[in-house]
């Protein structure tokens, strides 16, 4: 079992809220933002015990954290309570419930997880209890997007982060758990540093294959004809756009990565071996990177997919060949 405490403690977030906590400045609320939509809940669950373990580091035996695990907290309330996400009857559950006395501890804790999923009406309904707080009232506010927060809101909390995991990192973690270390470093290399992602893309078993197609499109393709072949193949295997736009970016990355000197940031030198004869100059690989970027964003405006793929493509040998000739 993977042990998202052992992860949470080296973020950046444990340890803002862990000096605040042994110098008695605890915010009344934190925005804690995180990638891992699939770990977020997780994450959130072991700040609360934080907050209420009267060690620094939550001892994972004591009543609070027990009760926490145990969803048995009478002080600590999690959100959404369906599936749609915190609505406005949760916030109106949260207002009420704050101003009753604490029972277990001397803290009484709200936390709202997804909270990307709250509208407007929502955030602004909980405004008041984020600016005057009853007394030992703690909300922990977290978020996959923090686009998706109000800025009235954002002004009202302190931010906090998880940021992305190192390579390093995340495989200790998994290791144990994902034994074949090929696929582990693949799906890392592809993960954006998240643990969520880690592991969808371990049990994906098509990765291989889009990373093995990657090195081939960009080892390879020397013409319009070849853009079209590759075009044909993406679009008949059903490749996964989203996937594919993470494998070309990492083979991308660490290509240009390895160009600048610095060996430590490259995420899978497995699949970087193979990209010898690719022949890319700096400033092409920094240009299709941004290329790729553009087809993320095309494609969330539901752009023709057949075409996005084509686009890229020959935007791929365009760049090529256009920093050859400087």
């Amino acid at each position: 079992m993977i042990d998202l405490g052992a992860l949470a403690k080296i973020t950046k977030a444990f340890k803002v809220i862990d000096n605040d906590k042994s110098t008695n400045r605890l915010s009344h609320a934190y925005l804690i933002v995180c990638q891992d939509a699939e770990n977020l809940e997780g994450y959130m669950r072991y700040f609360a015990k934080q907050l209420l373990c009267s060690e620094s580091v939550p001892c994972e035996s004591c009543r609070h954290c027990s009760l926490i695990n145990s969803n048995a907290h009478q002080d600590v309330f999690f959100y959404p309570t369906s599936e749609k996400g915190i609505l406005t009857e949760d916030i109106n559950a949260i207002i009420s419930e704050s101003y009753v006395r604490p029972i277990e501890s001397e803290k009484k804790v709200f936390v709202l997880s997804n909270a990307q999923t709250m509208n407007a009406v929502t955030q602004n309904k909980l405004l008041k209890t984020l600016e005057e707080p009853p007394k030992n009232v703690y909300i922990l506010i977290g978020t996959t997007s923090e686009q998706a927060i109000l800025p009235t809101v954002k002004s009202r909390v302190k931010k906090v982060e998880i940021s992305p995991f190192s390579k390093t990192v995340l495989i200790n973690a998994l290791i144990d758990q994902c034994k074949d270390r090929e696929k582990l470093e693949n799906a890392v290399a592809c993960s954006d540093g998240t643990l969520g992602k880690t592991l969808a893309l371990y049990q994906d078993q098509n990765l291989k294959n889009v990373i093995d197609l990657g090195i081939e499109i960009l080892t390879k393709m020397q013409s319009s004809k070849d853009v079209l072949e590759y075009s044909t193949k993406i679009i008949k295997n059903k490749t996964d756009l989203d996937q594919f736009f993470d494998v070309l970016d990492m083979l991308l990355r660490d290509t240009l990565v390895k160009e600048c000197g610095d060996q430590s940031l490259i995420t899978n030198p497995n699949a970087l071996n193979q990209l010898q004869n690719a022949n890319f100059k700096n400033g092409a690989l920094i240009s299709i990177i941004s290329a790729v970027t553009d087809a993320r964003k095309r494609k969330q405006f539901n752009a023709n997919q057949n075409m996005l793929i084509e686009w890229l493509l020959f935007k791929i040998l365009e760049e090529k060949f256009r920093w050859q000739k400087l």
